[in-house]
């Protein structure tokens, strides 16, 4: 039977932790988006680059290459891939960014007893905290730019 500590810490903790897998999940989409798009520029960028170097005058040779360069063969691929390495990047970076509110958000749903509970509850609230005035308020940022 659970009694009011355990289930405010348990409801603490599954809302902590839903806020970040939420901004972790916007992160990750917001990087793969980017990522995408920076993979299939790169692309773009090297095989211009390849279509335009001939080891000799050919235009046999430079017609190959430069319907290699033009064709989208693997363009779809890597876009693909560089959205998926952004997506994890993305939300590993904001994991890992909370990884305190996580840490405290995973004691508060399997604590069993009640000090590991109240740590939960604390380390929670600290982190949150903590989090919410040095990276959502400008307490701490330097805002002196045009003073030397």
């Amino acid at each position: 039977m659970m009694n009011t500590l355990g289930i405010g810490t348990k409801i603490a903790s599954a809302l902590g932790m839903s806020a970040i897998a939420l901004e972790a999940h916007s992160n990750g989409k917001r990087v793969s988006k980017n990522s995408g798009a920076t993979a299939r520029t790169d692309k773009f960028v090297r095989d211009s680059i390849g279509a335009s170097k001939l080891e000799y005058v050919s235009s046999r040779h430079n017609a190959t290459k430069s319907f290699i360069a033009n064709a989208d063969i693997s363009d779809r691929i890597l876009e693909f891939g560089g959205k998926i390495r952004g997506y994890v990047s993305g939300f590993g970076k904001t994991v890992w960014n909370n990884i305190f509110t996580v840490a405290f958000g995973a004691v508060g749903l399997t604590a069993k007893s009640k000090p590991a509970k109240i740590i939960a509850l604390i380390g929670l609230g600290l982190s949150l905290g903590i989090d919410t005035i040095l990276n959502g308020t400008n307490l701490f940022e330097r805002k002196d730019y045009l003073d030397k």
